[in-house]
């Protein structure tokens, strides 16, 4: 006897249902890793309020659906190598959120035979998925770049490829190449070399003040003083979503300003007397111990930082800082900077 269209639909609303539920828990699951690196990597509220709406709109589509049964399902066991592969916070974001993405393809399509409404509300859902997916790939890849401790800045005083070369080779994980007096053609050529080192390593290179060489090499950002005339959001936009813009600062209201305009950190200083600026008055502990309660994005202490007062600047709750002299007159380069790491990280302890 042939079995009607009606017949076999209702022989297999019980599996379309399982796949259906399947689904909810994959893009649940994946947006709430997804809701975690917000709250806490990026700590964007508004955020995180919108992935936790979408996770309950989508577990609404759920109700009167059979559960599947997990002790069944053939793919329970089942775990791909990539799966154990994350190296960076962006991998792991960008893991859950194709995973989210990829489930509600799934839904949206599966849900008709179901209830055909759902389809357009798991498409909408999708597509808003990918809204959310550009508002936060970039300030997570940035917060990634951001993930140091020990801040090198080059100085005229001594070779800017030699210091460089030694610096990484003592784990640095940041580099800014700052030089006010170097003819802009001889600084392009340094910061070439020193984009392709600090590539190969994986680091974070920075230039100082020279937003077109920064471009021109591929840097990974740039870092502009109070006197600069194009805006944060001007040099974003001309270096690219994905380029860290740090903004020095001498007091409170620099550092709220800079905050609000979208740059990725603030540099004070000098926080103590340094050669390098000799005519400028340090700003002390007290500011910067205020400036890292009051401004929630990073705050990296500058100016007269060495292995004999580090511990002073990290008692004010400051984990980053940044040193030209302290590495530039070192014997050996290589332990000096493992010497201050290390003691930024015995001095962090819990948050």
């Amino acid at each position: 006897m042939k079995r009607t269209n009606y017949q076999c639909q209702m022989s297999n609303e019980g599996r379309i249902s399982r796949i259906v539920d399947a689904n909810v828990n994959r893009a649940v699951e994946g947006l709430r890793v997804v809701e975690e690196l917000v709250r806490f990597i990026l700590e964007n509220k508004k955020l995180t309020d919108q992935i936790k709406a979408l996770r309950a709109q989508i577990r609404r589509g759920r109700t009167g659906l059979k559960v599947r049964s997990s002790e069944t399902d053939v793919g329970r066991k089942l775990y791909h190598t990539t799966e154990a592969a994350r190296e960076t916070l962006l991998d792991i974001f960008t893991a859950n959120i194709k995973r989210a993405q990829e489930a509600l393809r799934v839904l949206e399509e599966y849900s008709k035979l179901v209830s055909p409404r759902y389809g357009a509300v798991y498409k909408a859902i999708r597509f808003k998925l990918y809204d959310l997916e550009k508002k936060i790939y970039y300030p997570l890849l940035r917060q990634t770049k951001l993930d140091f401790d020990l801040y090198f800045i080059t100085d005229p005083m001594r070779n800017h490829l030699d210091v460089a070369r030694q610096a990484i080779q003592g784990g640095i994980k940041i580099i800014q190449l700052r030089d006010k007096m170097a003819d802009q053609k001889d600084l392009l050529c340094w910061a070439k070399q020193i984009r392709k080192m600090t590539a190969r390593a994986g680091l974070t290179f920075i230039i100082n003040d020279y937003v077109d060489i920064a471009q021109k090499v591929g840097a990974d950002g740039v870092h502009v003083g109070q006197d600069e005339k194009m805006s944060v959001r001007e040099i974003r936009r001309k270096l690219g979503e994905d380029k860290i813009v740090g903004v020095s600062v001498q007091n409170l209201k620099q550092a709220r300003e800079a905050e609000k305009a979208g740059a990725d950190y603030v540099g004070m200083g000098p926080v103590f007397s340094t050669p390098i600026k000799p005519d400028v008055k340090p700003l002390g502990l007290n500011l910067l111990r205020k400036m890292v309660q009051e401004v929630k994005i990073p705050v990296v202490a500058i100016g007269g930082i060495d292995q004999t007062n580090i511990d002073r600047i990290l008692s004010t709750g400051c984990r980053r800082v940044a040193v030209i002299r302290a590495l530039l007159v070192a014997r050996d380069m290589d332990r000096a900077v493992c010497r201050l790491r290390k003691r930024i990280f015995q001095g962090s302890g819990p948050d």
